[in-house]
């Protein structure tokens, strides 16, 4: 089977939320919007705002919990993983599609501005997972495990909110109906 990967520059939408999948593994989930500029024929310096698309992107593990203490709404940042477009049916009958991004690496977009590194050190005990750091010592609502043993693929999971509050510090969490 052959992955489409996709590369896109935009901007959040929306400060990164923690979710958790059936299988109770934890995962990050936030939306970008990507509009192309193009030069306006005949009048030299001027521009034009293409069609706005948006994206739904999904990282997990070390990069999901990174994403949540690193991005804020409204930040360029680049994106680049697995494209997945996929069709679905709304409660009133209607079908809508969706276009989303299982992250592989992201980071701010520099031509915007600057940022700085900071190494994360994994601890030695437990899982070795930082998606727990990102919670900010709450522990996320446990997920109905389907056996499969999937680690918080959105294909497969069903979407469960993380009990913690909103703050500043660690974006909104927004409620996902279960597929």
């Amino acid at each position: 089977m052959q992955d489409t990967t996709v590369t896109v520059h935009g901007r959040l939408v929306a400060d990164p939320e923690i979710c958790v999948g059936k299988s109770g593994q934890p995962y990050a989930r936030f939306r970008i919007a990507s509009t192309p500029r193009r030069p306006v024929q005949g009048q030299p310096g001027a521009y034009e705002d293409g069609d706005t698309s948006f994206f739904t992107v999904y990282a997990f593990r070390n990069l999901g919990a990174n994403l949540v203490k690193s991005f804020r709404r409204g930040e360029p940042v680049i994106v680049h993983g697995r494209l997945r477009v996929r069709e679905y049916q709304r409660d009133d009958k209607s079908y809508g599609t969706s276009v989303n991004i299982d992250a592989s690496g992201a980071g701010h977009d520099l031509s915007w501005g600057q940022a700085a590194y900071e190494k994360v050190v994994k601890p030695s005990y437990g899982t070795g997972d930082r998606m727990d750091d990102a919670f900010d010592g709450e522990e996320p609502t446990e997920g109905q495990s389907d056996g499969s043993g999937s680690f918080g693929d959105p294909q497969r999971d069903d979407y469960l909110l993380a009990e913690r509050p909103t703050d500043a510090s660690t974006g909104p969490l927004v409620e996902e109906p279960a597929a």
